[in-house]
């Protein structure tokens, strides 16, 4: 058995099933090593693509997910999405090729430093000499990804130690996935329960990795049993962004916070005094920097910081005994979190000559069935904006919702659903973006055809890239808007035909719902093109 078998052998045990890539010289001993195994290669238009799905798939899994890419400009390409995975704390191992090991510093094709560009971008990025140990090192990042606080890991890996025999490896993926060391320390599970145990409106504010759409059910448990409210922050809007509702409000009202995992940054405005201004903090985080960082900006109201786990903690949070309280405070912050802005709600008839955001988002809620819906990725913009905002029954939707994460990039949201569609089969994926970040990745609806997934684009067409007309605007005045403009003429319903996949165009109010319900029950690929008033996002 070669290492290239090894490393296919290694990604199935530890429960992966497909790995998103394109392909190149470097890495082409573990295509041929996946041809005799039970593992699905989806082979996309661009490494960026590809890094996206393996995001939308790991996310929307509860699985590792994995990017495999070659060396020198393959390695450059796949680099964009780090960032927005990072910041989205998305469990995925991106590898790569590289040159040969043996040949180094001789110049040989495509040599590069990778792990020092990829250093800041992921938790551990590393290059892998030894061929006795890349089994492990397969399975440790696997682990490392999805350990404290969750984020993509990057592997390099030279072309010659691929072909070399394999090693056994000293661990199990059982072994390394089993381990509870980071568990939260009995002292430190105690402060936290007498915490909330005194607090009369305790909120438990969490990143990403504690997201609902993550599928963790302890964090149910918490506001079923306990009832205690539990709010990721994960708006690159911060406490503006109207999917939250009236959260400012919630945390003015609080009067402790325990932050999981959750440093004060720009989502919590800084954790300045106005904004939490009756709060006791406590401050439970995989990363000491967290805590020390809470500690500095709440001083003396921080009552309490320790480092642990933030998963184990939760299921610990969960499991444990506390006070019975009245379901009053989670009711009166529910009714809050599902406030919208009349922008929203209020919407112009079907009669209206022109289509805007929030009729499409009502046409939306009309067609699905929130008790079975679809999963739905909310790609960045203005149009993305609204389209997070539209969703309909906020809190009962909450696990199916996934969006562009605090990193504000755009352009992910359409590999992101095909990756999502590919670990849930059978299951529409709905991606909401507007025609700027349509662009991005337009070609890999050809790949979403292949992988014969029921995926769904909904763009949102006001020709016009609409944050920056909209900053234009608001910044410089309305004379000067310009080079922000996109192509009318462009039509993506019949660019999405080339590609052989459903292709609808929407110009008219009317039209909406039919187009959406019929998208619905095809199915494969389908792009509706609604052509709309572009309009600044929504806010209170």
């Amino acid at each position: 058995m070669r290492v290239a078998d090894q490393i296919i052998n290694t990604i199935i045990e530890a429960g992966t099933d497909t790995i998103f890539s394109l392909s190149g010289n470097q890495i082409m001993p573990i295509y041929d090593a996946a041809l005799d195994q039970d593992i699905r290669i989806i082979h996309t238009r661009h490494e960026a693509g590809a890094v996206f799905m393996a995001d939308g798939y790991a996310r929307s899994s509860g699985r590792t997910g994995i990017a495999l890419c070659t060396a020198g400009p393959g390695f450059t390409n796949a680099l964009g999405p780090l960032f927005s995975l990072k910041s989205s704390e998305s469990p995925v191992v991106l590898i790569t090729g590289d040159s040969p090991h043996a040949m180094d510093g001789r110049q040989p094709f495509q040599e590069l430093d990778q792990t020092a560009i990829s250093a800041e971008l992921v938790k551990e990025s590393w290059r892998l000499t030894n061929s006795a140990a890349i089994g492990d090192a397969i399975s440790e990042a696997m682990r490392l990804a999805r350990s404290g606080r969750h984020g993509p890991v990057h592997l390099a890996i030279p072309e010659d130690m691929l072909a070399e025999p394999a090693q056994p490896s000293l661990f199990s993926v059982d072994d390394m996935a089993d381990d509870t060391s980071f568990a939260i320390a009995t002292p430190d599970l105690n402060a936290i329960l007498r915490a909330l145990d005194d607090f009369q409106k305790p909120l438990i504010l969490t990143g990403a990795t504690l997201a609902l759409n993550r599928g963790h059910h302890a964090i149910r448990q918490i506001m079923d049993k306990h009832h205690i409210p539990v709010i990721a922050l994960t708006s690159p809007r911060g406490l503006n962004d109207p999917m939250q509702g009236k959260l400012g409000d919630i945390l003015r009202a609080a009067d402790g916070i325990i932050l999981l995992d959750k440093a004060p940054d720009f989502t919590l405005g800084f954790g300045t005094p106005d904004i939490m201004p009756d709060a006791k903090i406590v401050a439970c985080a995989a990363q000491s920097e967290t805590v020390t960082l809470c500690n500095q900006v709440f001083q003396g109201n921080m009552i309490w910081g320790c480092i642990a786990d933030p998963m184990l903690t939760v299921a610990a949070l969960a499991a444990s005994a506390l006070r019975k309280r009245s379901s009053a405070w989670k009711t009166s912050v529910n009714k809050l979190l599902v406030k919208r802005p009349d922008q929203v709600t209020k919407t112009k008839t079907k009669t209206s000559p022109n289509i805007t955001p929030a009729m499409i988002m009502q046409g939306f809620a009309n067609c699905i069935d929130t008790r079975k819906p679809p999963l739905m990725v909310c790609d960045g913009g203005e149009f993305g904006q609204w389209a997070q905002a539209g969703l309909p029954d906020p809190l009962a939707l909450a696990a199916h919702i996934f969006t562009n994460g605090t990193s504000g990039g755009i352009g992910g949201g359409l590999p992101q659903a095909i990756g999502m569609a590919v670990a849930n089969p059978g299951r529409h994926v709905v991606a909401f973006m507007g025609d700027g970040s349509a662009g991005f990745h337009l070609a890999e609806i050809e790949t979403a055809r292949r992988a014969n997934v029921p995926v769904i684009f909904i763009i949102g067409n006001d020709y016009r890239w609409g944050a920056e007309v909209e900053i234009q605007k608001n910044r410089y005045g309305e004379d000067r808007i310009h080079s922000c403009d996109l192509d009318a003429d462009t039509r993506y319903d019949l660019i999405a035909e080339g590609f052989g996949v459903n292709g609808i165009l929407v110009e008219t109010a009317d039209q909406i719902e039919p187009a959406i319900r019929g998208a619905l029950a095809h199915d494969g690929v389908s792009v509706i093109n609604i052509l709309m008033t572009g309009i600044a996002a929504p806010s209170f």
